[in-house]
Formats: structure tokens, sequence, C-alpha cells
């Protein structure tokens, strides 16, 4: 199980030493990736495999011990990202021949921490790999950009407050608890509760804080939208359809658990006081998400809020504490995974090729790059949650276990969003594909087969899950089965609902979805023939452009798409600016370094700062 971890970090050292020689870095980096999706599929079910570094070493008198283990929910996560980061490293081939910057080595330490994450036994463990991912980011995501260098650093801050707080939670919990180990700790944070609630709800506030960040959770949503937009398109694949999952995976190993097993009392007869709290965070998230998506007009930010939305309809599923909100939860994670990998390839796939994510400078694509639409059509259904490709059935199963606690805000909100999502996804496809085609595009073509042939396998990944869930639900159910949840073991094609009795068969779904498609493809070759009608006709009617004064490109709708909707929207977001809020505190911070660093560098003020340093030390120890 060691070895699983060596070999990207193996693989990173022998790329940093090769690094000019861009075939032989990324052929390393598909390699690597293909020897960690084997390694992991062979762990499938061994779930006793664990690797413990005991030592001498206490802290606040919990044990210190470093360690991996095979758990079943983290192989879950692990293996899932590590389908769709092979697909992303046979694109990556193509993509990168001739960029400037590699992000090669850097992206095999971020995998290398992906899995300490995924496998850490106790939170010393993850938090190091935690950390290891977070400053990784940095440089993955600047890449010797310097326009990319705000982003990151607004990044890089958000993580630092977040390791910050995990940090301190990590030593309030060993302190009162006596153990670093995480299973152990959730039981015993669960005995603290009755003996110390207040010290129980900081824990747990702290760790659920660092979580939200690195998963985008409002109010922590803003991050996304800064990072995707100038990062390398191929890894932001990645981070948008894996990274973004690393606060998910704490939470649903143990968070959930936590709050599951504590005897609160029920609001309204539905849910207790934290789970209506996880639950309007989560919905926020996705209504706030769905809202940024539909008036952004660079593609790559609209999907980045898109990813927002998603995530807070993953904290529903948890909020609703049931067996089915949780599986649909975990479910959507990987229906998440495969298609945002999707879109954001064929994202990366478009700018390839003209260089743009301006969606309004865009537009007739549709011809140009065949296999590109058809990833993103594939794409943005799955995303709306329509069959029968993947996106459905998770959003079914949340729903439905949202329903059936009564938690109607909560429900009224996903519905909102979902519901919203076909806004910001149609203006997508129209905006990118459809409509006028710019004659400066007029010579593109589809991407080489190195990133055509990754963009079909992900539209076969949506349609196997969509179609046959049992393909995710069955590891699933078995992990959660070996994990103590009472779960029935799914079956291939059929999702269980809360509800009594209620099944849905997804074959059944797909089998009424491949009539109709064959019902209009027998209307179209037996119909009255259409008539094609010119690309630039399309935005002025039949009308010459040159007669308005203007030429075909500037005569573009799409740039202000939903203007009265934004009209509408602007002075709630004007004067509820999370975003603004952050950045005043950055400003304020760049006020006060320099009389830090004034202070710092005379003799005097040094000596303060250290006894400043000292003081602060010994009342931490007197008060833990």
């Amino acid at each position: 199980m060691v070895e699983i971890l060596l070999v990207p970090l193996i693989t990173a050292v022998i790329s940093d030493i090769f690094i000019k020689n861009k075939r032989l870095v990324w052929f390393l980096f598909l390699i690597s990736n293909g020897y960690i999706l084997y390694k992991l599929y062979s762990l499938y079910g061994k779930w006793d495999l664990t690797y413990i570094l005991n030592t001498d070493y206490q802290i606040f008198g919990a044990k210190l011990s470093l360690g991996l283990s095979n758990n079943p929910l983290g192989w879950y996560f692990a293996f899932f990202s590590a389908v769709v980061t092979l697909v992303i490293a046979i694109f990556s081939i193509g993509f990168n021949t001739n960029s400037k910057g590699n992000v090669a080595p850097i992206w095999m330490l971020i995998i290398f921490a992906n899995l300490g994450i995924f496998y850490a036994a106790d939170w010393i463990t993850f938090f190091m790999m935690w950390e290891l991912m977070g400053w990784t980011s940095f440089f993955a995501i600047t890449n010797g950009n310097t326009k990319a260098l705000d982003g990151a650093k607004y990044y890089l801050a958000l993580s630092l407050l977040g390791g910050s707080s995990m940090l301190i939670a990590i030593l309030l919990l060993g302190a009162y608890t006596k153990t670093f180990i995480i299973i152990t700790s959730a039981y015993r944070l669960i005995q603290l509760f009755n003996l110390a609630e207040g010290v129980f709800t900081t824990i747990l506030l702290l760790f659920i804080m660092a979580f939200f960040i690195k998963s985008a959770i409002f109010p922590f949503y803003m991050w996304p939208s800064k990072v995707y937009a100038v990062g390398p398109e191929d890894y932001i694949a990645f981070m948008s359809s894996v990274m973004i999952k690393y606060g998910i995976y704490p939470m649903a190993i143990f968070i959930v658990p936590v709050i599951g097993n504590l005897q609160l009392p029920k609001i309204f007869n539905a849910g207790n006081w934290m789970q209506y709290f996880i639950g309007y965070l989560g919905a926020l998230s996705a209504v706030v998400g769905t809202l940024l998506a539909m008036f952004q007009t660079d593609m790559k930010k609209l999907f980045a809020y898109s990813s927002v939305a998603n995530m807070g309809y993953i904290l529903l599923g948890f909020a609703s504490m049931s067996i089915v909100g949780f599986e649909g939860s975990l479910f959507h994670v990987v229906n998440h995974i495969v298609l945002k990998a999707a879109i954001f390839l064929s994202l990366a796939a478009v700018v390839y090729r003209t260089g743009e994510s301006e969606m309004h400078k865009l537009g007739g694509l549709v011809y140009k790059m065949p296999i590109t639409f058809l990833t993103f059509l594939f794409g943005i259904i799955a995303a709306a949650g329509i069959p029968p490709l993947n996106g459905f059935g998770s959003k079914w199963m949340i729903i439905q276990a949202l329903m059936e606690k009564k938690m109607v805000v909560l429900v009224i909100s996903m519905v909102f969003a979902s519901t919203g999502a076909f806004m910001y996804l149609f203006r997508a496809l129209v905006s990118i594909f459809l409509g006028q085609l710019p004659e400066r595009y007029k010579d593109v073509k589809e991407v080489p087969y190195t990133m055509s042939i990754p963009m079909i396998i992900m539209m076969g990944l949506m349609l196997l899950i969509g179609v046959v869930p049992g393909v995710v639900m069955k590891p699933l159910t078995i992990a959660l089965d070996a994990l103590g949840y009472k779960v029935d073991i799914a079956t291939w094609t059929t999702l269980s609902s809360s509800f009594k009795n209620a099944t849905i068969d997804l074959k059944i779904v797909f089998y009424m979805f491949a009539m109709g498609i064959v019902v209009a493809a027998l209307m179209y070759l037996f119909g009255n023939k259409s008539e094609t009608i010119p690309q630039h006709d399309n935005y002025t009617a039949g009308e010459n452009p040159i007669e308005w004064g203007v030429d075909a490109d500037k005569f573009n709708y799409s740039y202000s798409f939903y203007q009265p909707f934004k009209e509408m929207f602007d002075p709630l977001f004007e004067r509820i600016s999370i975003d603004r809020f952050f950045s005043s505190i950055g400003k304020n911070f760049e006020y006060i370094s320099p009389t830090i660093q004034g202070l710092y560098k005379r003799g005097e003020g040094a000596v303060l700062l250290f006894s400043i340093g000292v003081l602060l030390f010994i009342l931490g120890g007197w008060i833990l």
C-alpha cells in the first residue's frame, strides 16, 4: 500500500530532473497515473490493510503516530478520482505540446498529497498532506503565468486560513480525546459532547471551516472563479473535478458520522440545528453559485460557480442525515468528478484552438469542433440532471431524502438551483458553439486525437453511469457496508428512494429516451427537408449587418444574455458581498505589514515581538 504513494513522489522528482524533455515528462505522468489506478483496483476489498509508524512522542497527552489505512470510503474517493485523472493525463499529452510551462512535476506532488489525504489514518498525516496540497497548488495555478498570480494568492491565503483552523482543531481534538486516529477520534468526540459541549462545538466548527474553504462552500465560494479563469486548462479540469472534493471527504468520514450520532432536539419535527446549519449553507452555495453562474461572460468562471452550486447539492444530501441522502451525496461526488472533467476538457479544447474563453467572442464552433461540442453537450445535460446521463440519479436521491425528512426550504432551494442550471448551461451552449461563427475562427479545426479520445471516453462514462449506476453504487454500498452503515447492496440499474417501495429503473428511462431519439430521427429523415441558413444570418434575421452600421462579429447578443435577471439581483449582491469583505481584510494586512516590518528591523521592535510571542505561547499552554 505504501508504494501507491511512493510512485507519484518518485515520478515528481524524476520529472523535475528531466523537466526540459516534455515528451518524457508527460509520458511518465501518464504511466504513473495508470499504475496508480491499477494499484487502487487491486486494493478493493482489502479493508484491513494498514501501515502505522508509532513514535514515543505525545502532543497534549495524545500519542503521535503516522499511518495509512485502506479505508473503504477513502478508497472510493481515490479510485474514481484516479479514473478521471488518467483520462485527463491522456488529454494533457496533446494539450501541452506547445505550451510554455510544465506543470507535470508539481501536479504529481498534488496527486501524492491527494492519495495521502484519502488514505491517512490519523489527523497528523492528513494535515501534512493537506498542507502539501495547498502550497503546491499555488505553483500549479501560476505555472509561470504572472496573470495567474493574484488568483493563486487568493487561493493560498484562504488555504492558509483553512489550514490554521484545522491545525487548532486537531490540537484541541488530541488534547480532549487523547488520540489523533481519525475514526477513533470521531467516537470520542461524540462522547465529549456530553462533557464539554462548548469545546465540542469549537472543534467541530474549526474543522468545518477548513473543509468548507477547500470545497468552496458558502461563504468561501469566491476562489474557484478567480483560479479557474487563469490556471492551466488541463490542470483546472483536475482541480474543478477532483481537488474541490478534498473538503467533502472529511465531511463524509468524520463530520457526518459525528453529527448523525448526536441526540439533539429536532426543529419542526425534521432535523436538529446542526443539520440545518449544514443544510442552509449548502442551500446558499447552490443558489448563489447558480445565480452568479448566470451572469458570467467567461466560460471558465461560469463553470467555476457551477462547481460551487454542485458542492451545495452534496452538502444538502449530508444535511438530510439519512442513508439515501448520504449515498446520493457520495454518488454525486463521482458524478460531478466525471461531468465537470468532461466540461472542462471541452473548454480546454476550445481555448487550445481559439485562445479565447470569453463566450461573447466565440460562437458557431459546432461544425468546426464536433467532438468537443458533443462532449460539452453531454456534460451540460449531465450537469442539468437530465436522464439518461449521470447527473440525474444522484440529484434524484438527494431530493427524495430531503422530501422524506420534510426539509421543505432545502428542497425548494435545490429545485431552484437545478432549474436555474438550465439557464446558465443554455447560455454557454448558445454562446460558444451555436450562432454566428466569427471570421477569425473560420479555419479552426478539431483538436488532435490525443485530446479527442479522452473526451470520447468521458462521454462514454457519463452515459454508462447514467444508465448503469451500479458501476459506482455497488462499490459505494459495499464500502459503506464495511464501515457499518445499514445499506442494501445496489443493483446495476435501479436506485432506491427514502420513501417506501419507491425505486427508479434507469434502464427503462434509457429505453424511453432511445425511443424518442429514434422517432426524432425518422421525422428528420422522412419529413420536409430544412433549408440551411448561413451562420451570419442567425443574429441579423436575414438582414445585412453592413446596413446596420456594424460588422457580423459585433452583432452578438450573448454578452448581456440575462441582463434583466442581472439587474434584478445586482442590488442584493452589491449589498452582501463576501468577496469585498475578504478583499478589505487583505488591504488592511497590506497597510499593517510595513509597520510590522519596521518594528522587526529595529532592535527594540524585534524584542517586543519576541516577548509577545512568548506570552501568547504561555497563555496558549495554560488554556489548553
